[in-house]
C-alpha cells in the first residue's frame, strides 16, 4: 500500500473512531457535522467529501466496529463451532459493559430514529449470518444434531440477543450479568439441538453459569428468552 494511502486510510480509521466517541457522548440524534469536525480536527467539507451524510458517517463508523468484533470472534482467531457462537453473543454483551454508553444511545436510537434503522438491519444481519456460519461448523463437527434446520435456530438465537440487550436497556440486567444471561440462556437453547457429547456441555456451561446469577437476573433471562 502507497504511504498517501495509508495515511488516508489511517485518517479514515481516526475520524470514525471519533464519530463513536461523540455518538456516546450526545446521541444519535445530537451528533452534527460540525461536531465531528471539530472532534476529528477536520472541515466539514472534508468530512461530506469522505462520508457524505451525517447518517452515512455513523452507519459506517458504528458498523466498522461491529464487523472488526464479529471477526475477532471468528475463525480468524481460532474459534468455531459452539465456542464461535458463544464468543458471538458474548462479544456483544461485553462490547455493552465495556461502554454502556454508547450502547445505550445506539440501541436507543436504532429503536426510534428512522435514519439508524438502516444501520440496525445491517447489524441484526451480519449477527445472523455470523450465528448461522458458527452452527453450519457444528454441523460439519458432528455437534448438531442432522434434524435441526440451522436457519432457525441462528434466528432465534439472534432473537434472544437481542431480547437480553431490552432487558438489558429497560434496566433488567446488571453490567455484570450480561455476559453471563446470554451464555446461560443460549446454552439452554443448545443443548436441544446439539449431539449427546455437546449438548452434555452446553448444560454444564448453563449450570455453571446459573450459579453465578442473582434471582433478577434469572427472572430477566427468562424474559429475553420468550423475546421481551
Amino acid at each position: 500500500m502507497a504511504l498517501g494511502d495509508e495515511k488516508r486510510l489511517e485518517r479514515r480509521r481516526r475520524l470514525l473512531a471519533s464519530a463513536r466517541d461523540l455518538l456516546a457522548r450526545v446521541g444519535y440524534e445530537n451528533v452534527t457535522m460540525t461536531a465531528l469536525a471539530e472532534a476529528s480536527g477536520v472541515t466539514r467539507p472534508t468530512l461530506y467529501h469522505t462520508f457524505g451524510t451525517k447518517d452515512d458517517l455513523l452507519y459506517e463508523a458504528v458498523l466498522e466496529a461491529y464487523e472488526e468484533m464479529l471477526e475477532a470472534a471468528g475463525p480468524s482467531a481460532g474459534v468455531r463451532g459452539l465456542d464461535r457462537v458463544l464468543a458471538i453473543l458474548t462479544a456483544t454483551a461485553e462490547t455493552i459493559a465495556g461502554n454502556p454508553d454508547y450502547a445505550r444511545t445506539l440501541l436507543e436510537s436504532i429503536g426510534s430514529r428512522a435514519a439508524a434503522r438502516p444501520l440496525g438491519k445491517a447489524i441484526r444481519s451480519g449477527a445472523l449470518r455470523a450465528l448461522e456460519e458458527a452452527l453450519e461448523e457444528m454441523r460439519e463437527d458432528g455437534a448438531i444434531e442432522a434434524w435441526v434446520d440451522v436457519g432457525s435456530l441462528g434466528r432465534r438465537l439472534a432473537a434472544l440477543q437481542r431480547g437480553t440487550n431490552s432487558e438489558w436497556l429497560a434496566g433488567g440486567i446488571a453490567h455484570g450479568e450480561l455476559t453471563d444471561v446470554i451464555v446461560f440462556s443460549a446454552c439452554l437453547m443448545l443443548a436441544g439441538a446439539a449431539a449427546p457429547d455437546t449438548a452434555e456441555r452446553c448444560r454444564g456451561i448453563a449450570r455453571e453459569r446459573q450459579e453465578r446469577l442473582s434471582p433478577g437476573a434469572l427472572e430477566a433471562a427468562g424474559a429475553s428468552s420468550r423475546g421481551r
